[in-house]
């Protein structure tokens, strides 16, 4: 995304806006030199504009390039939310200026789906960052560790939902009625995967490349508060462990899994460690979460069959 002749947040301030801030990072073209008139009229005739006047072409136009040009800017965006500095109504803006007038539903369609999937991958690195920030308060190496953190499962479909609101918003602006809900059903093919993503799917391909471990089904949803951290442990003489920790609502368990090297077991379903018990709030939801996550030391793509 860039603007035309003059970025109007260009002069932005220590005390500016982080949304702002990202918006005076976009690049300016001059296009009564780089393009002739008729190219010009063909550069806003696909942007949306129904025509050209000197206020829409210099003091607050942008190319309406394909979504996916401007996913960089969309993940900034979302890292932004992440850690704070960005609002829900910052995100509804963005969303309409990504869309620029446009009336074309697969245009805001295309918007939606791009920024949908930034969202994702945005909450998956926020929750890894925060098992990073964790490993190196207790000392740990990175790089044998496996973090999940429910809140930002639940954080990225509430993202979801916002992003609905803010199509049929902007689709009512211009009295078009856009269902974003259909979108989700069959995504374009230029998203990572196919299907409409979700944080499980982002966080498990993610994951899986560290071999560690990963989610045997993408779409469990997690119970409410549940969180867990994995390390695995160094070797010595063919014999190590591996620490785990599982937090719910108000508790906390730790426990060490002893293991031998290249014996047959490398991989565990953390259920079959650890079982919640039944005086806890929620146990059972717990339980079956745990069910669907594994811990290992083997090749992530090898096909595990339930113990």
């Amino acid at each position: 995304m860039f603007y035309i002749n003059v970025n109007p947040y260009a002069n932005v301030t220590e005390s500016s806006s982080y949304a702002d801030k990202i918006r005076a990072s976009r690049p300016t073209t001059d296009l009564s030199k780089a393009l002739s008139v008729e190219q010009t009229m063909d550069v806003f005739e696909r942007s949306g504009c129904s025509r050209i006047t000197p206020g829409t072409y210099t003091k607050f136009a942008v190319i309406d390039w394909p979504a996916q040009d401007n996913k960089a800017e969309m993940r900034e965006v979302m890292a932004g939310y992440y850690s704070g500095q960005i609002s829900k109504e910052d995100i509804k803006e963005f969303f309409a200026e990504y869309c620029f007038n446009s009336r074309d539903k697969n245009t805001i369609l295309n918007v939606y789906e791009t920024f949908l999937d930034a969202n994702y991958q945005e909450a998956v690195w926020a929750c890894a960052a925060e098992g990073k920030e964790y490993a190196y308060s207790q000392g740990i190496d990175t790089r044998y560790t496996l973090y999940y953190n429910a809140d930002y499962y639940y954080r990225a479909e509430e993202m979801h939902e916002l992003l609905q609101e803010a199509v049929k918003e902007y689709g009512e602006k211009y009295g078009l009625e856009i269902d974003a809900s259909k979108r989700d059903e069959d995504f374009q093919g230029n998203m990572d995967v196919t299907g409409r993503p979700n944080f499980n799917q982002k966080w498990n391909t993610i994951v899986a490349n560290n071999f560690i471990g990963r989610m045997m089904d993408v779409n469990a949803a997690p119970p409410e508060g549940f969180s867990f951290f994995y390390e695995l442990g160094e070797e010595n003489v063919g014999i190590g462990s591996s620490h785990i920790m599982i937090n719910g609502k108000n508790w906390s368990v730790k426990m060490t899994v002893p293991y031998k090297n290249h014996c047959d077991i490398n991989y565990f379903y953390l259920a079959d460690l650890l079982w919640v018990d039944s005086d806890k709030e929620n146990a059972k939801c717990y339980n079956e979460f745990l069910n669907k996550l594994v811990v290992h030391r083997i090749d992530p793509w090898i096909e595990i069959e339930r113990r």
